[in-house]
């Protein structure tokens, strides 16, 4: 699919899109779009592989920036195979890790459905399904691991087939909540798939705007 070159307004995207500085500056109006054109030259000209004017990249630069600030996008082609999920009620569980946490995981897995789980030194995160069984297991008694659990929270996943588009959609989604301010409880990514973390009262509404805009064809 990807065996031709990109276009610039797509290597653009695609560049920018996948590096948070640039992202932020540009959304926010600070970036000086000749300097960003300087430095995503490079990298603009890998994936149209030609050599690329430093007017053309300030040009295609600026109608970036004109979309994010408009929220008005065009679905291409290559968006094509995006896949949206809502879970209603699912908990944020933070713990340290025990003697009893790897029995606790293995029994969490073995439960199937959608989890997302995060590891730094020797503390866990977890996003799961709100339900008993889940939530019997962090309980501060000798039979359970004693873990903070926070609820109230929804999930949104966004699957991807082609980890080419992810930054680019990644760009998309976080303009789109920015603009209609949408507050995010926590995101991630992974090459095929977005993962944003909300309020129960906030996610219905980030689901419908995020899709109107992911699948409408102006």
């Amino acid at each position: 699919m990807y065996s031709q070159a990109f276009s610039v307004p797509h290597a653009v995207r695609q560049v920018i899109g996948s590096n948070t500085l640039f992202f932020q500056a540009l959304s926010t109006g600070i970036a000086n779009y000749t300097a960003l054109a300087q430095k995503i030259k490079p990298e603009v000209e890998k994936l149209t592989k030609s050599e690329v004017n430093i007017n053309t990249l300030v040009v295609a630069i600026k109608r970036f920036a004109d979309s994010l600030e408009d929220n008005n996008y065009e679905v291409h082609p290559i968006l094509d195979g995006v896949r949206m999920t809502l879970t209603g009620s699912i908990i944020d569980i933070d713990f340290q890790e025990s003697d009893d946490t790897y029995q606790v995981l293995d029994e969490i897995f073995e439960l199937g459905g959608g989890y997302n789980m995060f590891r730094t030194n020797k503390q866990f995160r977890i996003f799961a399904e709100d339900i008993d069984e889940i939530r019997s297991m962090f309980k501060s008694s000798p039979k359970g691991v004693p873990g903070e659990i926070k609820d109230g929270l929804s999930k949104i996943t966004i699957t991807v087939q082609s980890k080419e588009n992810t930054y680019e959609v990644l760009s998309m989604v976080l303009s789109i909540l920015h603009n209609n301010r949408i507050p995010l409880y926590n995101a991630f990514f992974t090459q095929n798939e977005i993962v944003l973390i909300l309020g129960m009262d906030d996610a219905a509404k980030a689901y419908e705007v995020v899709r109107e805009k992911l699948y409408s064809h102006d």
